[in-house]
Parts: C-alpha cells; sequence; structure tokens
C-alpha cells in the first residue's frame, strides 16, 4: 500500500491540490479586502487540507490512474474554481448570481473524462468550495441553498447525462435538469405568494436556466477538445469509430472481406457478452471491428478469405506461415498506433490471441520434427488484462470455430464454446481477465444463445428439377 501510495504521489500532487490552492488564493484575497476574517480564512485552509486528503485517498482506488486524467481533472476543478470566483466578484451585490453557475459541466465531464465515483466525490467538495466563496461566512441558510443547489445539480447532471449522442439528445435531456433548477429556486426564493411576481425570483429563474443551456454548450464544446487531446476514450468517440466510413474499416472490407465479415461477427457477439456480465459492450464492439486490420496486409494468408482459390501456406513450411499469422496482431497494433485510436483498443488488439498456441502448424511441423519449440508457434501476448479482452479473445475463436462447420447443430454450437473456454482457461489465458467462473457460464449462455438464432433450423425447399411441377389453378 505504501509503495503504491508513493508510485502515486506525483499524480496526487497535481490532481488533488490545484483546486482547493485556488480557493485558498480567493478566501485570502477576500480576507484582504476586508469581507472575511482570519478566522475564516483558518477555517478556509484546514477545509482546503482535508479536501485534498480526500482526494488523494479517492485517487489511490483507482489502479489504472493516468496522467491524462490528472490533468483534465486539474484543469477542469481548477477552472471551475476560478469561475466561480470570477462570477462572485463582478456581480457581488446579486444575491442570486450562483444560479447561474454552470457547475454540471464540471461534475459531467468529470464522469466522462476520468470515473463517476470521483465526479460524485469532487461534486460534494466542488460545492462546498462554491458556497464558501459565495456565501462568505455571512449566512448559514445562504450557504446551504448554494450548497443543495450546486450538489443536486450535479449529481443530477451525472445521472442525466450518462450518455451523450448527439446535440439534440443532449439539449432533450437538459430539461428535466431545467425542472429540478426550477423546483429549487422556487423552494429557496418563495416564502409567499407575492415572491412569485418579485424581481429576486424572476432573476433567480432565468439565472437557473441559463446554467443548464450554458452547461450543456459546455459539454459539447470541451468534450471533443479533451478527447482530441488527451486521446481518450469516450462513449461519443467510440460510435465515431464504429462508422464504417472510417478509413481503416474500409480497408478491411475493401482489402480483406472475409475479415471484415468476421469482424462484424465477433464485434456482435463480443458485444452481447459483454453487456450480460455488465461489461463495455460498446468498447468491446468496436475493439472488434479494429481488432484484424493487421490481416489486412496479407490477406490472403488468412482462410476466411480464400474463397476460390489455392491456400498458399501449402506451399510454406510451418514455420513461414506461423510467422505471417502471428505477426498479424502486432501489425495491427502498429497501425492502430499510426491512426491515433485511444489505447484501450490497441491494448485489445494485441491481447486477442493472448499466448495461446497455434495448433495447426504447430503439430504440422512437429510431424516432421518432434523436438520442435512449442514456444515458437505461441503468439507473443500479452494475455487478455481486462473483461472486455477476454471476451473477444473467446468470440474471436469460437465465431471461426463454429463458421467452419456447415449447419450446425444447438449441442455443436454449445460443445464449441465450451471447449473454447475451457481450452483458455487451462492454458492460463484468462487468469488476469477479472472475469469470474459465474462470468464465463454467463458468456457461454449468451454467446450459445446468439449463434443459435443465427445457425437456426431453416426449411429445406425441394429442388425444383427434382420435384414435380405445380400445376397452376
Amino acid at each position: 500500500m505504501v509503495d503504491n501510495y508513493q508510485s502515486m504521489f506525483p499524480k496526487v500532487i497535481f490532481s488533488a491540490i490545484t483546486a482547493p490552492m485556488l480557493f485558498v488564493l480567493i478566501m485570502t484575497v477576500q480576507m484582504f479586502q476586508g469581507e472575511i476574517s482570519e478566522y475564516h480564512l483558518g477555517m478556509t485552509i484546514l477545509i482546503a487540507i482535508l479536501f485534498t486528503v480526500i482526494i488523494s485517498f479517492e485517487i489511490s482506488h483507482y489502479k489504472f490512474w493516468t496522467k491524462n486524467m490528472s490533468l483534465a481533472n486539474l484543469l477542469l476543478s481548477g477552472g471551475m474554481v476560478l469561475l466561480i470566483a470570477a462570477i462572485q466578484a463582478f456581480s457581488p451585490t446579486i444575491d442570486s448570481i450562483f444560479y447561474i453557475v454552470p457547475i454540471a459541466a464540471y461534475a459531467v465531464l468529470l464522469n466522462y473524462l476520468v470515473h463517476e465515483r470521483f465526479a460524485m466525490v469532487s461534486s460534494v467538495l466542488m460545492a462546498i468550495m462554491g458556497s464558501f466563496v459565495f456565501a462568505l461566512f455571512d449566512s448559514v441558510s445562504y450557504f446551504m441553498n448554494a450548497f443543495l443547489y450546486f450538489l443536486m445539480s450535479q449529481w443530477f447532471a451525472i445521472f442525466l447525462y450518462d450518455f451523450i449522442k448527439d446535440r439534440v439528445s443532449l439539449f432533450k435531456t437538459s430539461i428535466p435538469l431545467i425542472v429540478l433548477h426550477f423546483s429549487m429556486v422556487s423552494v429557496f426564493q418563495v416564502r409567499s405568494f407575492s415572491d412569485l411576481l418579485s424581481i429576486d425570483f424572476m432573476m433567480a429563474i432565468v439565472f437557473s436556466v441559463l446554467s443548464t443551456f450554458v452547461s450543456a454548450v459546455l459539454i459539447l464544446g470541451l468534450l471533443p477538445l479533451f478527447e482530441a487531446g488527451f486521446n481518450l476514450l469516450t462513449e461519443s468517440k467510440l460510435l465515431t469509430l464504429s462508422n464504417p466510413n472510417h478509413s481503416l474499416l474500409k480497408k478491411i472490407l475493401v482489402d480483406a472481406p472475409g475479415t471484415y465479415h468476421h469482424s462484424v461477427m465477433v464485434a456482435n457477439l463480443s458485444e452481447s457478452a459483454c453487456e450480460a456480465i455488465g461489461a463495455n459492450g460498446l468498447l468491446a464492439r468496436v475493439a472488434a471491428y479494429y481488432h484484424d486490420i493487421g490481416k489486412s496486409f496479407q490477406p490472403k494468408y488468412f482462410i476466411e478469405n480464400q474463397q476460390n482459390m489455392k491456400n498458399p501456406h501449402d506451399d510454406l513450411e510451418p514455420e513461414v506461415s506461423a510467422d505471417i499469422i502471428l505477426r498479424h496482431p502486432y501489425e495491427g497494433a502498429r497501425v492502430l498506433r499510426e491512426y491515433g485510436l485511444p489505447q484501450e483498443i490497441i491494448e485489445i488488439t494485441l491481447e486477442h490471441h493472448g499466448t495461446t498456441l497455434l495448433k495447426y502448424f504447430y503439430f504440422q511441423a512437429k510431424e516432421q520434427n518432434q523436438e520442435v519449440d512449442e514456444s515458437r508457434f505461441r503468439y507473443k501476448g500479452p494475455t487478455p488484462q481486462s473483461k472486455e479482452s477476454a471476451v473477444i479473445n473467446i468470440c474471436d475463436s469460437v465465431e471461426a470455430a463454429v463458421r467452419s462447420k456447415s449447419n450446425p447443430t444447438s449441442e455443436e454450437i454449445r460443445n464449441v464454446v465450451r471447449a473454447i473456454i475451457h481450452d483458455r482457461l487451462l492454458d492460463g489465458q484468462l487468469d488476469e481477465s477479472q472475469l469470474t467462473l459465474k462470468e464465463l457460464r454467463v458468456i457461454e449462455e449468451t454467446i450459445c444463445d446468439l449463434l443459435n438464432g443465427i445457425f437456426h433450423s431453416r426449411i429445406e425447399y425441394p429442388d425444383e428439377n427434382d420435384s414435380k411441377a405445380v400445376k397452376e389453378g
């Protein structure tokens, strides 16, 4: 635990201390302006220290916390604190000005760029800091109103904007947030019927509505910038990469049509299996589209592209054939890096065969030489490091195996799927994938159900030449 924390320390410094430091700086300025006392500044410093500790411990929970996540948190938290301070500074006499703060954008962007849990925790801290800046320790009720407004706005936004597909859907899902803001403003501002017609109430309503739309604009504007700048993997980016018009997908379709069809089938199987166990189905689908891009450089050496042609491996030594086949995950990963695809997809491409044995050519070589080295016919790996990668590893082999059978029955399909999963387990391919035995059973059932739907029984119509002509009535 100590070693883990020490390795995380630089990231903690950048991610945990930025917003609290700015918070202290802003309150220090307020003290010199005579708006708060030294006692209040001391409280601010203690709160900032507490916030730093909380964020530090929160970051330490994430095994795969990255530099990009640190930078995203630094920019978002620091930017939001500065924006809150600027709004307060330019309109210090307007009591309802805090309603205009687009704080929902902060939580939503953190949810997309870092993690939902981190966004929820950070939302509480940002709500407290924002409330202190606007309340300036003067009124407990004013502080509580601002805190509840900021907190509920962020948490509700995280729930609402869980999936951003396009601009239209974003603004449509903003309507419930406007309703929430209207309800909270009414509770905070209305004490009697006459308050409904007051200027303060009208301004608060306008500010809260503007806050929602400004948040939506910030989300739309900043998310693509973060995605491009940090090469982050988000749902909107995955949807973009799934477009069949992407140049790499076109390359597979044109150069290796059999591989393209295979990849689409693997994508369907993988997405369903991942969703069944609570993994990222969209990531699995998109990664499956690209996982065999390496085959497009020498497509004729892969069986799915050998329609109406002689198998070129018949004229090659097993070692040479193995070299060609074993290269394709790593050539694919190289191309994906050149095109700037997300690291998660590159990793799945590298891992989709793990360190499995190329059995056909291995046994072929063994017939010629009993002393042949087995490692010579194994992929270099690594083995699958995530559930999505492991599912694609299984589905890739299942699709190829089932496709090789003519009209397979349900029992044959189940035997193939079970045998491949069992083989992967015994070979240690799933040891680092985080999959449980229960999840493997769910994966098996899901794949079998889908394949049974694809290879369902069909009525065999009689051949026209072998059947009697039907008289017309």
